[in-house]
């Protein structure tokens, strides 16, 4: 068998030889399958954009690679020293097996000749050309052997230009860029290793040629032999499998071609979606190999007509029998007409002759036959062939720059059924670098790395909210998070008001943790005073809201009144402003003002709200000397979901103002170390995100978690319809969202729509209700949806992290 491929030049592959060059593209597999429906139209249309535009022939290869959890261990080991992290990203790699072992890599080749034409449609072409000397050109270009050894400089300078046209034709509706040397090279040497795991490529290697002369022109010779070099395997073809002999081992292959596809079918879905759907719910990577050629339009009008013709007759012969046309004749020309009426619009697009061939692969041949007997199930009513004696053909046909060699099994396709099938489409989230946060929950299991720094590093949002039902895996999420910027070095600040958090107990972070305890003792008093804890551009609202929401509901509007031009004169006049300051100038003021301070000072000497209180000649004890500071606060007053504001009794509207002072209290000691990682996790952040000055303080917490590496993690049972009505803002505050399960679909449409995915969705609905055990939707900082399977994985902290009382 001749060489599939006789030179790589850069990103130009030379296939079957010096005249067939192809430019070979990377495109960048993305997040689909929760996109909404006009996103996933938007990305239909790119793909459609960019195979008409391109009116040459095509190749589309989907290759899957394995995460490599030995380099992620050995990344996250060089990157954060210390045998902490080193013990815990240990731990996580011995349960990794599994994730991540059909990772997409998407390649795209185009043809750098002139699309292959009918006979009559050259000649006419010729004839046009008039001079002898073209015709002799343009018939050495269509009928000369491609047996040429040698390339003049001037033949490869034109190639290359060629393919930067190719790349600047195919950049207009597509993220892609230059496949490099190395990548074709892995490309080409995989394909032999194929279910045999990873391989290391050689960074220096490229293929070379001879310079020399001929004829007094100076000409290039490619040496063959550097390209053979990649392809160094013993390849055994058997009827209907390859027996490969690579350099990692014995590689057994089957090679399959997908059959006729249905008439009709439905996009978005997963029957119009055959590079992507079915080889995601596989638990085992597969390789997918698109061949096209393209039909130019003139050519495409004279087959459609043809179609149409032969429809017809079929129609008119079924009208003369007794039962008349039939349903399938009528359907039969219809389709045909439609088809021959896009043709003729006035975009003149192209047919695609095309066929689509599936590598499945494996280390022993019974497990072989078991992958391809799921690849059959998971294309469903979609027929996959295993042709005779074709095996090697189509293992060629993976390579890159190749055209379909198995004759009878390709179609006539329009570009917008190639475009449908989302070859770019993957199960992706998270962040480029970072910790194991978890999987997809597709079958190919794609692992999710998280950064906690990815907010400030991409100036985006930095808060990260996590939201569900009791019991679903919030705590727990923010718990692992905590303990991950623990080993990284970074600040933490842990709020618990229900007594469940378990992380400042671990045997490791224990030396480190100062608790407090927020409680109703005057050894605290005025710890979380607002003219104290709060920023200087929020102490006078905050300390505002904070003593008018203790007065009577019913209070005159005076009280408020003189309440504010109290903490105007504090602020203004005492050195070290504090809210009892305000209290003894409201007591020494009018009669108005007496009254005020009569009804505070009962508060600023009792219950939780004395927390709220400083004296300046008594100083609550210094706090954040130690790299975690534990906030203790249980039974924090709770109002019943869905209780409007206005509605809060005294004890709930305190609750909700100790929830502002913690987060300002938290401001205050992530304020002191601009250049370190700082994380806040906070439980009841709905109380933040519910009113105005709550969300004041997060876009605070925003401004420093851009400029000072802060990260605030807040947690919430509560997703109130006003919270969704306000879903811009939110989405302004927040940067990742994790929505855990939900135990009604008026929460899970809720959810939904904060995600900004169809709240009338029964089927996401229906999702959402039925996760549990750390699944979730997560969306990233770049706007990416997927279902989540968080995972602690150590053992230990499955444990200690539990929030289920144990027996």
């Amino acid at each position: 068998m001749k060489a599939p491929i006789a030179f790589v030049h850069g990103n130009c592959v030379f296939a079957s030889g010096l005249r067939d060059a192809w430019a070979v593209f990377v495109l960048e597999p993305s997040s689909y399958a929760w996109s909404t429906d006009e996103a996933k139209r938007g990305r239909f249309v790119a793909t459609l954009g960019a195979l008409e535009g391109l009116a040459a022939d095509v190749q589309i290869l989907r290759v899957t690679r394995e995460w490599s959890v030995e380099r992620y261990a050995r990344r996250v080991m060089t990157e954060v020293p210390g045998s902490a992290m080193a013990g815990y990203v240990t731990s996580q790699a011995l349960k990794l097996n599994g994730v991540g072992a059909a990772q997409p890599s998407l390649f795209i080749a185009a043809s750098l000749s002139d699309p292959q034409r009918d006979v009559g449609s050259a000649l006419s072409d010729l004839a046009a050309h008039g001079a002898a000397a073209a015709w002799r050109q343009r018939l050495t270009e269509l009928f000369e052997a491609r047996e040429q050894r040698a390339l003049s400089p001037r033949e490869l300078k034109r190639i290359v230009a060629r393919a930067t046209r190719v790349r600047a034709q195919l950049a207009d509706f597509l993220p892609i860029r230059e496949a490099v040397g190395a990548e074709l090279q892995w490309l080409i040497r995989r394909a032999f290793c194929r279910g045999l795991g990873e391989l290391e490529v050689e960074l220096a290697h490229e293929p070379r040629a001879i310079s020399f002369e001929r004829n007094g022109k100076a000409m290039l010779a490619p040496l063959e032999g550097d390209v053979l070099r990649w392809m160094n395997s013993y390849v055994e073809q058997r009827p209907r499998l390859l027996k490969v002999e690579s350099e990692r081992g014995l590689s057994w292959q089957a090679h399959l071609v997908v059959g006729a596809l249905p008439d009709s079918v439905h996009f978005p879905g997963p029957e119009a979606e055959l590079m992507f759907a079915p080889v995601e719910s596989l638990p085992f990577g597969v390789d997918l190999a698109l061949t096209a050629r393209v039909l130019p339009n003139e050519l495409a009008i004279k087959l459609v007509r043809r179609r149409a013709q032969d429809a017809e007759q079929i129609a008119r012969s079924e009208s003369e029998g007794e039962l008349g046309v039939s349903d399938l004749g009528y359907r039969r020309t219809e389709a045909a007409r439609e088809l021959l009426s896009q043709l003729q619009a006035s975009s003149r697009p192209p047919l695609l002759r095309a066929s689509l061939a599936v590598a499945v692969a494996a280390a022993t041949e019974a497990e072989l036959e078991q992958r391809v007997e799921l690849c059959r199930r998971a294309y469903g009513r979609v027929r996959l062939h295993r042709p005779l004696g074709a095996q090697l053909a189509l293992f060629s046909q993976h390579l890159p720059g190749q055209r379909a060699r198995v004759a009878g099994y390709d179609d006539t396709l329009t570009a917008g059924q190639v475009a449908a099938m989302m070859p770019d489409a993957t199960h992706a989230a998270g962040s480029r670098r970072g910790l194991y946060l978890g999987h997809t929950l597709s079958g190919s299991r794609q692992p999710v790395l998280f950064n906690l720094r990815e907010g400030s590093d991409e100036d985006r949002n930095t808060a990260i909210l996590s939201l569900g039902s009791l019991g679903a895996g919030k705590t727990t999420l923010a718990q692992k998070l905590a303990y991950e910027a623990f080993l990284s070095g970074a600040r933490v600040i842990d709020c618990d008001p229900k007594g469940d958090h378990r992380f400042h107990l671990l045997e490791d972070v224990a030396p480190h943790v100062e608790q407090i305890s927020l409680r109703a003792d005057p050894a605290m008093r005025g710890m979380l005073d607002p003219l104290c804890v709060a920023p200087n551009h929020l102490r006078h609202d905050a300390a505002v809201a904070f003593m008018r929401d203790l007065l009577p509901v019913r209070a005159e509007p005076s009280w408020e009144t003189a309440l504010v031009r109290s903490v105007d004169r504090v602020i203004s006049r005492a050195l070290r402003p504090t809210c009892l300051e305000v209290v003894k100038g409201l007591l020494d003021g009018d009669p108005v003002e007496r009254e005020v301070g009569r009804t505070l000072e009962t508060y600023a000497r009792s219950g939780l709200t004395q927390l709220g209180f400083a004296d300046a000649l008594a100083p609550p004890p210094s706090v954040g000397l130690k790299q975690v500071t534990y906030l203790a606060i249980r039974d924090l007053p709770v109002p019943l979901s869905g209780t409007r504001r206005s509605e809060y009794s005294l004890a709930e509207r305190v609750g909700e103002q100790v929830v502002r002072l913690i987060a300002m209290f938290a401001m205050q000691l992530m304020g002191e170390e601009r250049e370190r990682l700082k994380v806040f996790s906070f439980d009841e952040g709905w109380r933040l995100l519910g009113d105005p000055v709550g969300r004041s303080l997060l876009v605070s917490l925003q401004r420093m978690g851009r400029s000072d590496l802060a990260v605030p993690i807040i947690s919430t049972q509560l997703l109130t319809d006003a919270l969704v009505g306000e879903r811009e803002s939110i989405e302004n505050l927040v940067g990742a969202t994790f929505v855990f399960g939900v135990r009604s679909r008026a929460e899970a449409a809720r959810a939904l729509a904060l995600l900004g995915l169809d709240p009338q969705d029964r089927a996401k609905q229906q999702i959402l209700l039925e996760l549990d055990a750390g699944r979730c939707l997560f969306r990233d900082h770049r706007g990416r949806i997927e279902a989540v399977q968080v995972e602690l994985l150590v053992p230990q902290l499955v444990e200690a992290f539990s929030t289920t009382p144990s027996r």
